[in-house]
C-alpha cells in the first residue's frame, strides 16, 4: 500500500515530458563572438608609409553586397577625414555619428539630423530613410545592446529603399552571430606586408 501511494505521489509532482522538452528547446544559446581580423570571409586591405588609407576604400564601401559594413582599421580619424573629402568632392551624403552631435554631415559643416543623439534613434532614421547615404558609427561595445544588434540586422537584411551603407568602424573589433554572415567585413592593416614578393630580382616584403 505504501509503494502504491509513493507511485501516485511521484506521478502527481513530476512534470509531463512535453514541458521538459519545451523548457529545453527555449533555452537560448549565447551568440558566438569572433575577432574580425581572423574571419576567413573578411576583405583585407593594406596601406603603408604616409598613405594611411587603403586606395579605393570608399568605393569598396559603396560596392558592398550588404548594407552593413564592419570596418576594422587602426586609423579611424584618417578614414573619417578621407570620407569627408570624398563627400565634399562628389557631393555625397556622408554622416558620422557621435553621442554629442548625433548624425553630423561630413559634407556640410554644422548640419546634423534632429533627434539622432541616441544610437537607436539614429539607426531607425537610417532604416526609414529612402535616400542614398553613408553613415559611419563607432564600434563602442557599451552601445551595442541586443536592441542595437537587432537594428543592425534589419539594416543588413534591407532590400528596399534607396542605396545606403552603414559603416561600423573601430580597431581590434569583434563581431557576433549573425552579423558575421550578414555584413561585409573589411580589415585594414597599415605597414609592410609580412609576405615576400619578387622585385627587381630580389625578394622583399610587401
Amino acid at each position: 500500500m505504501r509503494v502504491e501511494r509513493l507511485f501516485y505521489f511521484l506521478l502527481y509532482v513530476s512534470p509531463p515530458p512535453a514541458q521538459l522538452i519545451l523548457a529545453k528547446s527555449t533555452r537560448r544559446t549565447p551568440p558566438r563572438v569572433v575577432s574580425v581580423a581572423v574571419m576567413e570571409n573578411a576583405l583585407n586591405l593594406r596601406s603603408s608609409g604616409e598613405q594611411r588609407i587603403p586606395e579605393g576604400l570608399y568605393e569598396r564601401v559603396l560596392e558592398s553586397a550588404s548594407n552593413l559594413v564592419i570596418l576594422d582599421t587602426p586609423h579611424g580619424d584618417d578614414v573619417l577625414s578621407s570620407f569627408r573629402q570624398t563627400a565634399q568632392r562628389r557631393g555625397h551624403s556622408v554622416y558620422a555619428w557621435s553621442a554629442a552631435l548625433g548624425l553630423a554631415s561630413l559634407r556640410e559643416h554644422g548640419i546634423t539630423v534632429a533627434g539622432s543623439k541616441r544610437l537607436p534613434d539614429a539607426l531607425r532614421f537610417v532604416l526609414q530613410s529612402s535616400h542614398f547615404g553613408v553613415y559611419v558609427f563607432p564600434s563602442d561595445k557599451r552601445e551595442f545592446t541586443p536592441q542595437i544588434i537587432a537594428l543592425l540586422r534589419q539594416i543588413a537584411r534591407g532590400k528596399e529603399g534607396g542605396d545606403k551603407r552603414v559603416v561600423v568602424m573601430g580597431h581590434d573589433m569583434e563581431v557576433s552571430t549573425p552579423l558575421d554572415r550578414l555584413a561585409t567585413l573589411v580589415v585594414h592593416k597599415h605597414g609592410p606586408s609580412q609576405h615576400f614578393r619578387l622585385r627587381d630580382g630580389r625578394w622583399v616584403r610587401g
